[in-house]
């Protein structure tokens, strides 16, 4: 009876209590101040990237479940490495897959030139230790998002937080449609810096159209450079 009572209280305060929202310039972690588990949240101009391996149910086929799990760790050690390096926060981890995070003017060129470099890092440092290459797939968009904290006080095992907007959602997308390439959305490329947009001149971007598995068709710019790390 606790526990329906308790449970009825909280939904009815979450519904019913107006809810308080502020704009930031950071990316906040799960321990940020002015985050609680009540109705309040952040808003913000984020840019999102998304980054998994392919076809990575086929490691344990391939290596074995230590050799694959060998691999995961370096694939997450450089995604972790190369996107505080290029200013960006990790928000998520999901085996194969994480979710980075920008802020800032130039968030779209950030986020892009540490897919690149992600990229480069797979292709040309994991990559040569392996018997069988992996491929990876990158998706970047940018806009407004809503971020509050879920789950219970406590135990960190219980809270996280979430990114409410389309940008999350549709870089998650791209980056799913992505095979050894880069995906961003129009709007991200509109913003891009020229170091993140030209090589030599030369764009390294092509303008593509997707139908993603929602059905929706987006027209996107997809790039299969990488950046070298020095």
């Amino acid at each position: 009876m606790a526990l329906l009572e308790d449970l009825n209280n909280k939904i009815s305060s979450f519904i019913e209590e107006p809810y308080e929202v502020k704009a930031t310039t950071i990316v906040p972690a799960t321990d940020y101040s002015k985050l609680n588990f009540g109705n309040t949240g952040l808003t913000c101009d984020f840019a999102f990237l998304y980054v998994d391996i392919r076809k990575s149910s086929e490691l344990h086929d391939t290596y074995g479940h230590k050799t694959a799990a060998k691999i995961y760790q370096c694939f997450h050690e450089i995604n972790v490495r190369v996107i505080a390096a290029n200013d960006g926060r990790i928000r998520a981890f999901d085996g194969d897959r994480i979710m980075g995070v920008f802020a800032g003017d130039r968030k779209n060129s950030e986020a892009v030139r540490a897919a690149m470099q992600i990229q480069w890092s797979v292709r040309h440092i994991l990559n040569p230790k392996l018997s069988k290459p992996i491929k990876c797939g990158a998706g970047i968009d940018y806009g407004i998002t809503l971020v509050t904290k879920v789950g219970k006080g406590g135990n960190a095992d219980n809270n996280d937080l979430v990114w409410v907007g389309k940008a999350s959602n549709h870089a998650s997308h791209l980056a799913n449609e992505a095979d050894d390439s880069i995906i961003i959305s129009q709007d991200s490329h509109s913003k891009l810096a020229e170091d993140a947009r030209l090589s030599s001149g030369t764009s390294m971007w092509t303008q593509v159209v997707l139908t993603l598995k929602n059905g929706n068709k987006v027209t996107c710019y997809q790039s299969r450079y990488d950046w070298e790390i020095k």
